[in-house]
C-alpha cells in the first residue's frame, strides 16, 4: 500500500493506492491518514490536484481506481460520476434512473465515497437544487461547487 500527503486550500488530502489504482482519497479534516509511502500514481494525483486548485478543469479520469471490495454496482456509479464535467452537476435522481437504482441508494453511495474530488460527489445534488449531504460538509460542497464557476445562488 502506496500514500502520501497532498496540500489543498480547504486542508490535506491523504491519498492511497494499491500497484492497481487509488484506493482511497480523503480530506483529513473528514478521515485520519497513515504514514507517506511514495508512488507514480500519487504524484500524478498530486500534480493533478494543484491543477484542479489552480481553477484548470480537472476530471481526474486517467487515475485508475482500485475499487475491490466494492460491490460493481458501486463502482459503476463512481465510473459514472467521474464522468460529470468540471462546472457541472446533476442530480441522484437522473443518475438512479440512468444505472437503474433508487435515488436514496446513489444518495448513500456518494456519501460514502473514499474518492474525494476523483470522484467529484459535490457535482450530485438533488433535482431541485439543493446541495444534498455531503459527509456532513454541505459548506465544503458549495465551496468546490463556487471554486469550479458555479454560482451560489443557484443553490438551496
Amino acid at each position: 500500500m502506496y500514500a502520501r500527503l497532498i496540500p489543498t486550500p480547504f486542508g490535506p488530502l491523504y491519498a492511497e493506492a494499491s500497484d492497481r489504482g487509488l484506493t482511497a482519497v480523503r480530506l483529513l479534516v473528514l478521515a485520519e491518514g497513515s504514514p507517506e509511502r511514495e508512488h507514480p500514481l500519487l504524484e500524478r494525483l498530486a500534480a493533478r490536484v494543484e491543477r484542479y486548485f489552480r481553477g484548470e478543469p480537472e476530471m481526474f479520469l486517467d487515475l485508475p481506481l482500485d475499487y475491490g471490495g466494492l460491490p460493481p454496482a458501486r463502482a459503476a456509479l463512481y465510473e459514472r460520476v467521474r464522468q460529470v464535467p468540471f462546472g457541472q452537476t446533476t442530480s441522484y435522481g437522473a443518475l438512479a434512473r440512468e444505472l437503474g437504482l433508487s435515488a436514496r441508494w446513489v444518495g448513500a453511495g456518494m456519501r460514502s465515497c473514499p474518492f474525494f474530488l476523483v470522484v467529484p460527489a459535490q457535482r450530485v445534488i438533488h433535482a431541485d437544487g439543493r446541495l444534498g449531504g455531503f459527509m456532513g460538509a454541505e459548506g465544503l460542497k458549495l465551496r468546490l461547487l463556487v471554486h469550479e464557476g458555479l454560482e451560489a445562488a443557484r443553490f438551496r
